[in-house]
């Protein structure tokens, strides 16, 4: 500003002088003032950051509080004293105790039909309390809220400035939270409940770039996902998925953490094998419990519902007192005023149906569940101890709701992989540890491909690659393991597991070469090597059309490349030098 104003002649002037920043002592003394004007600021600034701070560090800081908590007259912070907000919130503990995951608790309590109390900060209606249905954001900053743990925290976000003027506004981890005071006044929660909520959602949280390895349940078939360890390193086995079968990936525990260093995993086991044997000792340790499992079911829909119903009655003893208040409201005004007594009497209809709609929710919700509840429903949860085995290979039973009764029962599992054997050590939540020995699962015979089709492949192989294999396989009538037509893949895999080899390989063998690697050879263009094909300069082979096209120098002959402008030779078929080590002078 100061050159700006030196380049323009601008004067500058203050209560104390006229100033020219065009002279070296008037820049000089601006200069100063300009310095000591800025420290000032910043020790006010420092000043005001620390009585803030000292404040904040005894608790006497008045916060914002979230919906659910309110400021009494002594400035003590304590629960709302309404039974529905409360209700809503310790719904969404509750549901996270249960289930583990945000997204879970999310679905059940939409389930539940149960509504979250919103307090509005902005606007018109700034502090009043709006009904709304739950999502993940609302029941994030629930379970994430230190105040709903009783607890004073102070410094939870950093704001700056952005050099384009906005505000930057970051969350911060609560290590590097300013002033935290665990137990200061009442909340839903203990602050242990808290760090264990806080806990839980790092653990469920997917890391960029890399999948975390104990995470929450998924919808794959991999059972003990998140739970598997190395048994030779001690690293997480991570789950990798393969090809379709029975329209299911193929799932596979492999330990990759140290793929990098010893350029392979450390051991790969099918998922099949391990699940298999985990769940037979699950419903072996479960059957003793199955009655009182069965009694712990009925338990848990027996309190679902009286949950869901008390949130329904409390809405609809809210909604019965906000039509009463606007029917008092509407009893009260003149009745020569018209204007003011119809728009009394609109916001009283709008009351009413407000109850009615309150009511007939409940009232549906209530049939729902006597239709879930049903005699026969009751009938199928009391045979759980009978049909536990049944109940588990229930198609309806997903994997997700398997994977999360092994992890009421399983620790980890270590597996240690061998050659055909897989040993592995199971530890359950008591402590207490089992060992299985498992015999490592290969392909069966019957879905094995016959000797003589094996043969005719690799006569095939030698006309054609695996595309064109597999449509002569099919064109013959032959058909694989499934009785279906060959595939390029399948055709790739017996190749491979029957070590075969390609047709490329068979076409290196007998001299033949692509035009890409004839072309580095001469030091020509591919368009070269086409064009000495055409004229009869190479040998070439193709399976078939829209295939790649071989080519092969004429055996005991070689190729000397031409060259162009007005002095131009065509290439010409030379033959081969022959180098003999016994003549003088070879190397």
């Amino acid at each position: 500003m100061l050159q700006l104003c030196a380049y323009t002649d601008t004067l500058i002037l203050d209560e104390e002088g006229i100033y020219d920043p065009s002279a070296f002592n008037d820049r000089l003394l601006l200069g100063l003032k300009g310095t000591m004007s800025e420290a000032e600021l910043h020790l006010l600034r420092s000043r005001l950051r620390g009585g803030i701070l000292n404040k904040a560090r005894r608790g006497e800081l008045a916060l914002r509080l979230p919906v659910g908590l309110v400021r009494l007259a002594d400035g003590r912070c304590a629960r709302d004293p309404d039974a529905g907000i409360q209700a809503s919130i310790m719904a969404v503990f509750e549901a996270f105790a249960a289930t583990g995951t945000v997204a879970s608790t999310v679905r059940r309590l939409l389930a539940c039909s149960i509504r979250f109390a919103q307090l509005v900060w902005g606007g018109e209606k700034a502090g009043t309390i709006i009904w709304c249905d739950y999502n993940r954001t609302r029941v994030l900053n629930v379970l994430t809220n230190p105040a709903y743990a009783g607890a004073y925290a102070y410094g939870r976000r950093r704001c700056r400035q952005a050099p384009d003027g906005h505000v930057e506004r970051r969350k911060l981890k609560p290590d590097a939270w300013a002033v935290v005071i665990p137990d200061r006044f009442t909340g839903y929660v203990s602050w242990t409940d808290f760090e264990a909520i806080q806990t839980q959602l790092r653990s469920n949280a997917q890391s960029f770039g890399r999948p975390n390895a104990f995470g929450p349940p998924r919808e794959g078939p991999a059972l003990v996902q998140g739970r598997v360890m190395c048994g030779r390193c001690g690293s997480p086995m991570y789950v990798r998925y393969g090809s379709i079968q029975r329209h299911r990936p193929r799932a596979r525990y492999v330990c990759v953490d140290q793929a990098d260093a010893r350029r392979a995993a450390c051991q790969s086991v099918p998922a099949t094998d391990v699940d298999a044997a985990v769940a037979r000792l699950v419903l072996e340790l479960m059957t003793p419990m199955a009655i009182e499992m069965t009694l712990a079911i009925q338990g848990e829909l027996d309190r679902r519902v009286a949950q869901s119903e008390q949130h329904h009655q409390l809405r609809i003893t809210r909604a019965r007192y906000e039509s009463d208040f606007a029917r008092r409201r509407f009893m009260l005004v003149d009745p020569a005023n018209r204007l003011v007594a119809a728009g009394l009497e609109a916001e009283w209809n709008a009351r009413l149906a407000g109850l009615v709609a309150a009511e007939e929710e409940f009232a549906r919700f209530h049939a729902e569940t006597e239709q879930q509840l049903s005699a026969d429903m009751q009938h199928r949860i009391l045979s759980l101890s009978r049909d536990l085995p049944q109940l588990w290979a229930d198609p309806a039973v997903i994997d997700r709701e398997r994977k999360e009764i092994l992890a009421l029962l399983i620790q980890d599992v270590t597996i240690l992989s061998e050659h055909t054997e897989i040993t592995a050590h199971v530890r359950l939540r008591g402590g207490a540890c089992r060992s299985l020995m498992l015999t490592r699962s290969s392909v069966a015979p019957r879905k094995r491909t016959p000797p003589h089709v094996v043969a005719q492949i690799d006569q095939l192989l030698e006309v054609g690659d695996d595309q064109i294999v597999a449509q002569k396989l099919n064109a013959s009538g032959i058909r694989n393991w499934r009785n279906g037509p060959f595939s390029k893949s399948q055709i790739t895999n017996v190749r491979k597991g029957r070590g075969l080899r390609s047709h490329r390989e068979r076409r290196h063998a007998g001299g033949f070469a692509t035009a890409g690697e004839l072309a580095a050879r001469y030091n020509v263009t591919r368009t070269t090597i086409r064009h000495w094909a055409q004229t009869g300069l190479l040998e070439r082979f193709s399976c078939g059309h829209r295939h790649r096209w071989y080519y092969r120098v004429p055996a005991g002959a070689d190729i000397v490349k031409g060259y162009g402008g007005p002095h131009a030779k065509p290439p010409k078929i030379v033959p081969a030098p022959i180098c003999n080590s016994s003549e003088p002078g070879a190397v």
